[in-house]
């Protein structure tokens, strides 16, 4: 009895031992669990508050790159800067010096943030932030030696600057052209101390071929992109997109159909005014002369070498197509704030046998520019520009702020 006693006490106790290491074994994977389950939780809470902080701070920098079209990379990275700041201290901690903010350009079609040479002045469109949380301390995971992990986030937002000079709505193609800016209110165009503010601008796809010149920015709409087809080319500011989608301006006619300066028109001008409205239709040299005011025409159109002829500020709207291929609109004043034309139409064209001074708001419109030279801004709902053409820009000109530079966007 003795013996089996001691037997069964032996048993036992080898029972009693391998519970323990059990036990002991359960508790080590329980704490893991609870390790990856509590501090799992604990570091994507971080991680959730880090991306907020990234974005806050990237669409508060390009926020002010929107502003000063994107010249002011200073007020840029300090506004970013400055709600990093504000948001970390709402969460607890403080450490500004750890955050990386840089401004540069974004490229859609890789997915990759550039940065710029600002210190050369080069204009950036695009802030990347990467928020950072250096030793974000770990609760259960202390036991196997794990006692704090680095979290990071990053954000990329655009914000897109003024684009103004060509609108095309939804496209621009161009053939070989060449653009400059300039402002009519220093004096007239200069070659010599021509600006860059020659922009193309569309909410969606740019497409340029032959060999072209563009002093200034070019940016297709959001998603889409700048197409060259041609055998060389130069643009010397950025190619970005604009973010967000466009809208363009609206003609407004109001009652000038009935409220102008028509009647100031001698009675004598060749032209055919149809009984449903001012249809204008010069055919064969014909010239009419504008003195100045406010005009009002159903159609245009100039065949055959006629002309419109403009001596005093002028503004024309067209309710319907304007198509001067054949004949010319002659701004004799040389001030592209002296002549603007308005059209409702589907279809706008001018030829380039005389240079055209002055703006073209024409949003709901094919405006083809053939073989010319335009002093002024034009906006339409395509543009297209065929043969050699020139835009010197006027940055002075109220069209080239109609449309607002869209909302700063995340990417990323």
């Amino acid at each position: 009895m003795k013996r089996s006693s001691l037997v069964l006490r032996h048993q036992s106790t080898r029972r009693r031992a391998a519970v323990a290491v059990m036990t002991a074994v359960t508790l080590v994977v329980l704490l893991a669990f609870a390790s990856f389950a509590v501090d799992l939780g604990f570091v994507g809470a971080v991680c959730g508050d880090m991306q907020h902080t990234a974005d806050g701070g990237a669409l508060a920098g390009a926020s002010a790159l929107r502003e000063s079209d994107g010249e002011d990379i200073v007020s840029a990275r300090a506004r970013a800067v400055e709600v990093i700041e504000r948001m970390q201290k709402s969460q607890g901690f403080d450490a500004p010096r750890d955050q990386i903010v840089e401004l540069g350009s974004w490229d859609f079609q890789n997915h990759k943030f550039t940065p710029a040479d600002t210190s050369s002045g080069t204009k950036a469109y695009a802030v990347r932030v990467v928020s950072v949380r250096n030793k974000t301390p770990l609760f259960f995971a202390a036991i196997m030696g794990k006692f704090s992990t680095d979290v990071t986030r990053e954000a990329v937002s655009l914000g897109s600057g003024k684009c103004a000079g060509i609108w095309g709505l939804n496209g621009v193609r161009a053939g070989s052209i060449n653009t400059d800016s300039y402002d009519s209110t220093e004096g007239p165009y200069n070659p010599l101390t021509a600006g860059d503010n020659g922009d193309i601008c569309s909410g969606r796809d740019i497409t340029a071929g032959g060999s072209f010149v563009i002093e200034g920015d070019v940016m297709p709409g959001f998603g889409y992109g700048l197409t060259v087809n041609g055998s060389s080319g130069e643009i010397t500011g950025l190619t970005t997109s604009n973010t967000g989608s466009m809208t363009g301006p609206t003609v407004d006619f109001g009652d000038v159909q009935f409220n102008n300066d028509n009647d100031t028109i001698p009675d004598s001008t060749p032209s055919v005014f149809k009984k449903s409205g001012w249809n204008l239709d010069l055919q064969g040299g014909q010239n009419l002369i504008l003195a100045g005011g406010t005009y009002y025409f159903d159609s245009i159109k100039l065949a055959g070498g006629s002309s419109i002829t403009i001596i005093g500020p002028t503004t024309i709207y067209v309710a319907g197509t304007l198509d001067a291929v054949g004949g010319t609109i002659v701004n004799t004043l040389h001030d592209p704030h002296d002549l603007t034309i308005l059209s409702n139409g589907a279809e706008v064209k001018l030829s380039g046998s005389t240079d055209f001074y002055g703006s073209l708001i024409a949003p709901n419109a094919v405006v083809t520019l053939s073989s010319g030279v335009l002093y002024g801004a034009v906006i339409g709902r395509i543009v297209e520009m065929k043969g050699d053409y020139t835009v010197h820009v006027d940055e002075s000109l109220a069209a080239c702020d109609l449309i607002e530079p869209p909302m700063p966007t995340l990417v990323k």
